[in-house]
């Protein structure tokens, strides 16, 4: 059983974690056949529901009553060549945070995790994946995906989609087949989206969710009057829980925080180095403490809690944690149980299960963060 956790690891891993760079964030694309305070305004709404990835900020009274005001966070605008008459509005990216900020609302810097689903059905007579850019579940994630800015991958949503995994090695969730046909487009997190409709359920669907996350199997179902519905459902989940991982409330819990970062063999790559963590959305200063052979010691003013700040590091696969000889090098997080669920098949059964009693014994130390800086390996690309 051990061997075979090592395999399934193993091909998690391989996929090292290098978060898209969304570019655009604070762009928007409007229709210039209407007045100017409309176009501004629908830009101003765009611009919002991208940072902070949250459709739901623009119900917020103060947001309805800034849009008044949308005149204020432009920068620039020129037309865009197309078969309707567009503008593409660039905002002010310091105006738009801040105005943000002032609402508690939390910021999502450009780089985000990207996922890729395989998203298959069950029915009486078959399974079959979803597929074709004209199904309506493949076409409302991809229009939740550009609408807040998330680097999602449907594979099966292009009109010429072909791939040898198979749709019963989705089903039963066999994780070595699923990691070899995803290693083409390098995802940082794949999951399988399971559709069925029990007889004890119908006529409602189940949707049934399944990925890697932090070393752990976790499995997931929610149950919809229809499929569009449940993949509503399943949208907002992943989207708070990739919020409350990386979306960044700047000044709140500000603090400092010690780096040491290995490899840096040159003074480009210590620039580099600097240009990089400055860059990141959380980050307020950087300090060169000292350097030492190819070692960089640096003290990190932060805008947001340390955490926040780790997790998305860590969505940057230049940066290669190491664990330190005092142990101190990491800030370790409970993990969440994942949901029971029963298997088709008895293999990924006994996996899951053996996953989730270590699980439960990783979860019962308490989050700690020893003292000292916490190290890193530059590894350049």
């Amino acid at each position: 059983m051990r061997s075979i956790v090592a395999i399934l690891m193993i091909g998690v891993l391989a996929f090292a974690l290098q978060a898209k760079e969304v570019t655009g964030l604070y762009e928007a694309q409007v229709p210039a056949n209407v007045s100017q305070s409309q176009w501004q305004q629908s830009a101003l709404q765009q611009v919002l529901v991208k940072v902070s990835a949250n459709p739901d900020v623009l119900e917020q009274g103060a947001v309805k009553a800034e849009l008044g005001n949308a005149a204020n966070y432009l920068k620039k605008f020129e037309p865009v060549a197309g078969p309707a008459p567009l503008l593409k509005v660039t905002l002010d990216e310091q105006k738009v945070q801040q105005f943000l900020t002032s609402l508690q609302v939390p910021v999502w810097g450009s780089r985000r995790p990207a996922i890729l689903f395989w998203p298959v059905e069950q029915t009486a007579d078959s399974r079959q994946f979803l597929q074709g850019p004209d199904q309506p579940v493949l076409q409302l994630l991809k229009q939740q995906a550009e609408q807040r800015a998330l680097p999602w991958l449907l594979p099966s949503a292009d009109a010429n989609f072909a791939t040898s995994l198979s749709q019963d090695d989705v089903w039963a969730g066999n994780w070595l087949q699923i990691d070899q046909a995803s290693l083409a487009f390098q995802p940082d997190q794949t999951m399988i989206l399971l559709f069925d409709q029990p007889a004890e359920l119908a006529p409602q669907v189940r949707l049934t969710w399944q990925s890697f996350e932090q070393g752990q199997l976790v499995s997931q179902q929610l149950v919809a009057d229809d499929q569009i519905e449940a993949v509503r459902q399943f949208i907002e989940q992943q989207v708070n829980a990739q919020a409350s991982q990386y979306a960044v409330r700047l000044g709140a819990n500000a603090t400092e925080l010690e780096l040491q970062i290995d490899g840096v063999t040159n003074f480009v790559q210590m620039v580099q180095v600097q240009k990089v963590l400055a860059a990141m959305l959380s980050v307020q200063r950087v300090q060169v403490q000292a350097r030492q052979a190819d070692s960089l010691s640096l003290k990190l003013q932060l805008e947001s809690d340390a955490q926040t700040f780790l997790n998305a590091l860590r969505l940057d696969r230049r940066f290669q944690a190491e664990q330190s000889d005092n142990n101190s090098a990491l800030v370790t997080e409970p993990l969440q149980s994942p949901v029971a669920e029963e298997s088709t098949d008895q293999l990924f059964a006994e996996l899951e299960a053996e996953m989730a009693a270590e699980q439960q014994q990783s979860a019962a130390a308490p989050a700690v963060m020893a003292s000292g800086p916490l190290r890193f390996r530059f590894v350049p690309q």
